[in-house]
Protein backbone atom coordinates (compact mmCIF):
# COMPACT_ATOMS: atom_id res chain seq x y z
CA UNK A 1 0.00 0.00 0.00
CA UNK A 2 1.32 3.57 -0.54
CA UNK A 3 2.46 5.49 2.12
CA UNK A 4 1.38 8.46 0.73
CA UNK A 5 -2.35 7.68 0.95
CA UNK A 6 -4.66 7.75 3.88
CA UNK A 7 -8.04 6.00 3.37
CA UNK A 8 -10.00 8.07 6.55
CA UNK A 9 -8.74 11.48 5.48
CA UNK A 10 -11.43 14.05 4.55
CA UNK A 11 -11.69 17.45 3.42
CA UNK A 12 -12.13 20.69 5.81
CA UNK A 13 -15.83 21.40 5.90
CA UNK A 14 -15.14 24.92 4.52
CA UNK A 15 -13.85 23.42 1.04
CA UNK A 16 -16.33 20.74 0.91
CA UNK A 17 -19.04 23.56 1.15
CA UNK A 18 -16.85 25.01 -1.55
CA UNK A 19 -17.22 21.91 -4.04
CA UNK A 20 -20.75 21.53 -2.86
CA UNK A 21 -21.83 25.00 -3.77
CA UNK A 22 -19.56 24.34 -7.69
CA UNK A 23 -22.07 20.95 -7.50
CA UNK A 24 -25.07 23.38 -6.99
CA UNK A 25 -24.22 25.71 -9.39
CA UNK A 26 -26.38 25.92 -12.64
CA UNK A 27 -23.76 27.17 -15.21
CA UNK A 28 -23.22 24.33 -18.37
CA UNK A 29 -19.89 23.82 -18.59
CA UNK A 30 -17.58 24.42 -21.57
CA UNK A 31 -16.12 21.52 -22.09
CA UNK A 32 -18.14 19.09 -24.49
CA UNK A 33 -16.61 15.47 -22.99
CA UNK A 34 -15.84 16.13 -19.77
CA UNK A 35 -18.16 14.79 -17.03
CA UNK A 36 -18.78 17.74 -13.91
CA UNK A 37 -19.73 15.29 -10.99
CA UNK A 38 -16.87 13.53 -11.95
CA UNK A 39 -14.12 16.45 -12.12
CA UNK A 40 -15.68 17.08 -8.40
CA UNK A 41 -14.58 13.81 -7.65
CA UNK A 42 -11.32 14.01 -8.95
CA UNK A 43 -10.93 17.40 -7.11
CA UNK A 44 -12.36 16.05 -3.73
CA UNK A 45 -10.13 13.67 -3.65
CA UNK A 46 -6.94 15.55 -4.73
CA UNK A 47 -7.77 17.78 -1.89
CA UNK A 48 -7.87 15.08 0.54
CA UNK A 49 -4.62 13.67 -0.70
CA UNK A 50 -2.29 16.20 -3.48
CA UNK A 51 -0.29 13.03 -4.50
CA UNK A 52 -3.56 12.22 -5.94
CA UNK A 53 -2.76 14.39 -9.17
CA UNK A 54 -0.30 13.22 -11.85
CA UNK A 55 0.53 13.28 -15.29
CA UNK A 56 -0.54 10.03 -16.02
CA UNK A 57 0.30 8.86 -19.84
CA UNK A 58 0.98 12.43 -20.87
CA UNK A 59 3.86 14.82 -21.06
CA UNK A 60 2.72 17.16 -18.38
CA UNK A 61 4.93 16.76 -15.66
CA UNK A 62 5.80 20.70 -15.95
CA UNK A 63 2.21 21.72 -14.57
CA UNK A 64 1.70 18.88 -12.74
CA UNK A 65 4.57 19.67 -10.33
CA UNK A 66 3.33 23.27 -10.31
CA UNK A 67 -0.87 22.63 -9.74
CA UNK A 68 0.59 20.20 -6.77
CA UNK A 69 1.88 23.12 -4.70
CA UNK A 70 -1.24 24.80 -5.91
CA UNK A 71 -3.71 22.13 -4.32
CA UNK A 72 -0.84 21.86 -0.88
CA UNK A 73 -0.80 25.66 -0.45
CA UNK A 74 -4.06 27.20 -1.75
CA UNK A 75 -6.48 24.27 -1.88
CA UNK A 76 -9.29 27.31 -2.44
CA UNK A 77 -8.00 29.16 -4.96
CA UNK A 78 -7.73 25.32 -6.82
CA UNK A 79 -11.31 24.74 -6.37
CA UNK A 80 -12.20 28.56 -7.68
CA UNK A 81 -10.08 27.87 -11.08
CA UNK A 82 -11.25 24.23 -11.33
CA UNK A 83 -14.47 25.50 -11.80
CA UNK A 84 -13.83 28.57 -13.60
CA UNK A 85 -12.02 26.88 -16.17
CA UNK A 86 -15.05 24.24 -16.39
CA UNK A 87 -17.55 27.25 -16.46
CA UNK A 88 -16.26 29.77 -18.33
CA UNK A 89 -12.98 28.16 -20.37
CA UNK A 90 -11.10 30.55 -18.05
CA UNK A 91 -9.81 31.76 -14.76
CA UNK A 92 -8.37 34.74 -13.49
CA UNK A 93 -4.35 34.49 -12.59
CA UNK A 94 -2.68 36.93 -10.26
CA UNK A 95 -1.39 38.94 -13.40
CA UNK A 96 -3.36 37.91 -16.48
CA UNK A 97 -6.36 35.99 -17.67
CA UNK A 98 -5.93 32.44 -18.50
CA UNK A 99 -8.06 31.12 -21.67
CA UNK A 100 -8.55 27.32 -22.93
CA UNK A 101 -8.65 27.28 -26.22
CA UNK A 102 -12.24 26.74 -28.20
CA UNK A 103 -10.44 23.51 -29.98
CA UNK A 104 -9.13 21.66 -26.47
CA UNK A 105 -12.76 22.41 -25.03
CA UNK A 106 -14.16 20.27 -27.94
CA UNK A 107 -11.94 17.50 -27.98
CA UNK A 108 -11.76 14.16 -27.02
CA UNK A 109 -10.40 11.02 -26.90
CA UNK A 110 -8.02 8.55 -24.43
CA UNK A 111 -7.01 11.13 -21.84
CA UNK A 112 -4.48 9.09 -19.92
CA UNK A 113 -5.43 10.52 -16.95
CA UNK A 114 -7.96 11.83 -14.44
CA UNK A 115 -10.48 14.68 -16.17
CA UNK A 116 -9.76 17.00 -13.33
CA UNK A 117 -6.23 16.89 -14.30
CA UNK A 118 -6.63 16.77 -17.97
CA UNK A 119 -8.43 20.19 -17.59
CA UNK A 120 -6.52 22.14 -16.17
CA UNK A 121 -3.00 20.67 -17.26
CA UNK A 122 -3.71 20.36 -20.59
CA UNK A 123 -4.66 24.09 -20.37
CA UNK A 124 -2.09 25.28 -18.68
CA UNK A 125 0.71 23.40 -21.59
CA UNK A 126 -1.38 24.19 -24.32
CA UNK A 127 -1.50 27.94 -23.63
CA UNK A 128 2.29 27.92 -23.21
CA UNK A 129 2.29 25.96 -26.46
CA UNK A 130 3.45 28.67 -29.75
CA UNK A 131 3.76 25.63 -32.31
CA UNK A 132 2.36 22.50 -30.87
CA UNK A 133 -1.62 22.26 -30.06
CA UNK A 134 -2.15 19.84 -26.98
CA UNK A 135 -5.13 16.93 -28.60
CA UNK A 136 -6.14 14.06 -26.57
CA UNK A 137 -5.54 12.02 -30.21
CA UNK A 138 -2.33 13.61 -30.97
CA UNK A 139 0.55 10.72 -31.77
CA UNK A 140 2.70 9.96 -28.76
CA UNK A 141 5.88 12.62 -31.09
CA UNK A 142 3.64 15.40 -30.83
CA UNK A 143 2.77 14.64 -27.32
CA UNK A 144 5.77 14.62 -26.56
CA UNK A 145 7.39 17.95 -28.52
CA UNK A 146 4.49 19.87 -27.33
CA UNK A 147 4.78 18.64 -23.40
CA UNK A 148 8.20 19.93 -23.21
CA UNK A 149 8.55 22.57 -20.79
CA UNK A 150 11.01 25.27 -20.09
CA UNK A 151 12.24 26.95 -16.68
CA UNK A 152 10.40 30.47 -17.97
CA UNK A 153 7.67 28.26 -18.03
CA UNK A 154 7.56 27.04 -15.02
CA UNK A 155 7.96 30.57 -13.35
CA UNK A 156 5.25 32.18 -15.49
CA UNK A 157 3.02 29.47 -13.60
CA UNK A 158 4.24 29.97 -10.00
CA UNK A 159 3.47 33.53 -10.80
CA UNK A 160 -0.41 33.63 -12.15
CA UNK A 161 -1.21 30.25 -9.80
CA UNK A 162 0.54 30.82 -7.06
CA UNK A 163 0.69 34.65 -6.90
CA UNK A 164 4.61 34.77 -5.83
CA UNK A 165 6.40 37.39 -7.05
CA UNK A 166 10.53 36.14 -6.46
CA UNK A 167 11.09 33.45 -9.36
CA UNK A 168 14.31 32.45 -10.18
CA UNK A 169 16.20 30.09 -11.86
CA UNK A 170 19.57 27.88 -10.94
CA UNK A 171 20.69 26.08 -14.16
CA UNK A 172 23.51 23.81 -13.55
CA UNK A 173 24.31 22.02 -17.38
CA UNK A 174 27.85 22.36 -15.96
CA UNK A 175 28.37 22.77 -12.65
CA UNK A 176 26.76 24.30 -9.35
CA UNK A 177 23.91 20.81 -8.46
CA UNK A 178 24.78 21.51 -4.60
CA UNK A 179 24.45 25.00 -4.75
CA UNK A 180 21.09 24.65 -7.02
CA UNK A 181 19.90 22.31 -4.14
CA UNK A 182 21.03 24.85 -1.07
CA UNK A 183 18.64 27.30 -3.11
CA UNK A 184 15.80 25.08 -2.65
CA UNK A 185 15.85 24.38 0.62
CA UNK A 186 16.19 27.88 1.27
CA UNK A 187 13.28 28.90 -0.61
CA UNK A 188 11.39 25.92 0.88
CA UNK A 189 12.33 27.22 4.64
CA UNK A 190 11.23 30.33 3.80
CA UNK A 191 8.09 29.05 2.69
CA UNK A 192 7.93 29.10 -1.15
CA UNK A 193 8.05 26.04 -3.59
CA UNK A 194 10.83 24.20 -5.87
CA UNK A 195 11.09 22.40 -8.77
CA UNK A 196 13.45 20.41 -10.22
CA UNK A 197 14.35 19.61 -13.81
CA UNK A 198 16.11 15.77 -13.92
CA UNK A 199 16.62 13.30 -16.37
CA UNK A 200 14.00 10.66 -14.55
CA UNK A 201 16.11 7.67 -16.04
CA UNK A 202 19.31 8.38 -14.96
CA UNK A 203 18.44 10.04 -11.44
CA UNK A 204 15.39 7.40 -10.35
CA UNK A 205 16.04 4.77 -12.94
CA UNK A 206 18.50 1.38 -13.17
CA UNK A 207 20.77 1.86 -15.91
CA UNK A 208 23.61 0.33 -17.64
CA UNK A 209 27.02 2.24 -18.14
CA UNK A 210 26.46 2.71 -21.45
CA UNK A 211 22.31 3.70 -20.91
CA UNK A 212 23.33 6.31 -17.95
CA UNK A 213 25.72 7.45 -20.57
CA UNK A 214 23.61 8.06 -23.21
CA UNK A 215 20.90 9.27 -20.65
CA UNK A 216 22.63 11.67 -18.72
CA UNK A 217 22.99 14.08 -22.31
CA UNK A 218 19.38 15.55 -21.60
CA UNK A 219 16.51 16.54 -18.96
CA UNK A 220 13.80 15.46 -19.79
CA UNK A 221 11.42 15.60 -16.21
CA UNK A 222 10.18 18.19 -13.66
CA UNK A 223 9.35 17.35 -9.88
CA UNK A 224 8.50 19.27 -6.77
CA UNK A 225 11.25 19.49 -4.47
CA UNK A 226 9.28 18.82 -0.41
CA UNK A 227 12.42 19.12 1.42
CA UNK A 228 14.88 17.41 3.59
CA UNK A 229 17.62 18.03 1.25
CA UNK A 230 20.75 16.60 2.84
CA UNK A 231 24.38 16.71 1.01
CA UNK A 232 26.83 14.62 2.72
CA UNK A 233 30.18 17.00 3.09
CA UNK A 234 33.58 15.46 1.74
CA UNK A 235 35.63 14.06 4.57
CA UNK A 236 38.57 12.01 5.05
CA UNK A 237 36.78 8.99 5.02
CA UNK A 238 34.48 10.11 2.29
CA UNK A 239 37.14 11.87 -0.33
CA UNK A 240 38.29 8.72 -1.93
CA UNK A 241 34.18 7.88 -2.13
CA UNK A 242 31.18 9.29 -3.67
CA UNK A 243 29.13 11.26 -0.66
CA UNK A 244 25.87 10.95 -0.46
CA UNK A 245 22.79 13.39 -0.95
CA UNK A 246 19.31 12.99 -0.09
CA UNK A 247 15.86 14.74 -0.67
CA UNK A 248 12.37 13.96 -1.11
CA UNK A 249 10.10 14.90 -4.15
CA UNK A 250 6.90 14.65 -5.66
CA UNK A 251 6.58 12.50 -9.20
CA UNK A 252 4.10 10.37 -11.24
CA UNK A 253 1.36 10.72 -8.31
CA UNK A 254 3.76 10.32 -5.12
CA UNK A 255 6.61 11.16 -2.55
CA UNK A 256 9.71 9.91 -3.66
CA UNK A 257 13.18 10.06 -1.16
CA UNK A 258 16.45 10.36 -3.36
CA UNK A 259 19.46 8.64 -1.84
CA UNK A 260 22.39 8.74 -4.02
CA UNK A 261 26.07 9.74 -5.10
CA UNK A 262 27.01 13.21 -5.78
CA UNK A 263 27.98 11.75 -9.22
CA UNK A 264 24.79 10.62 -10.23
CA UNK A 265 23.37 14.24 -9.18
CA UNK A 266 25.71 16.08 -11.30
CA UNK A 267 25.28 13.97 -14.42
CA UNK A 268 21.40 13.58 -13.95
CA UNK A 269 20.35 17.00 -11.90
CA UNK A 270 20.10 20.10 -14.41
CA UNK A 271 18.57 22.68 -12.09
CA UNK A 272 16.42 24.00 -10.07
CA UNK A 273 13.52 26.82 -10.22
CA UNK A 274 12.54 28.65 -7.24
CA UNK A 275 9.44 30.85 -5.96
CA UNK A 276 8.32 32.56 -3.14
CA UNK A 277 6.70 35.98 -2.17
CA UNK A 278 8.18 39.44 -2.32
CA UNK A 279 8.22 39.84 1.34
CA UNK A 280 9.32 35.79 2.50
CA UNK A 281 13.00 35.83 3.65
CA UNK A 282 16.35 35.45 1.08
Amino acid sequence: MRSDLNPTATIDPRLDERLAKFARSPQTGVWNHLDKSQIIEDIRDRLVNPYQIQQGEQPFCGPAAVVFELIRKQPDRYIDICQNLYEHGSFDGYTKKITVAGRLCRSYGNLRMAQADWMLLATLRDCANTIVPVHPKAPRLIRELGGITKPWEINGWVKELLGYSQMKSHPTILSGEFRALQEADSAIKDGGVAFGLINSQGLLGTNSFLASRFHRIYPNHWVTILGDISIEPSTKITKNKQSRVQFDMYSWGRKIHVNTDTATIKDFFWGVTVGKSLGEAS
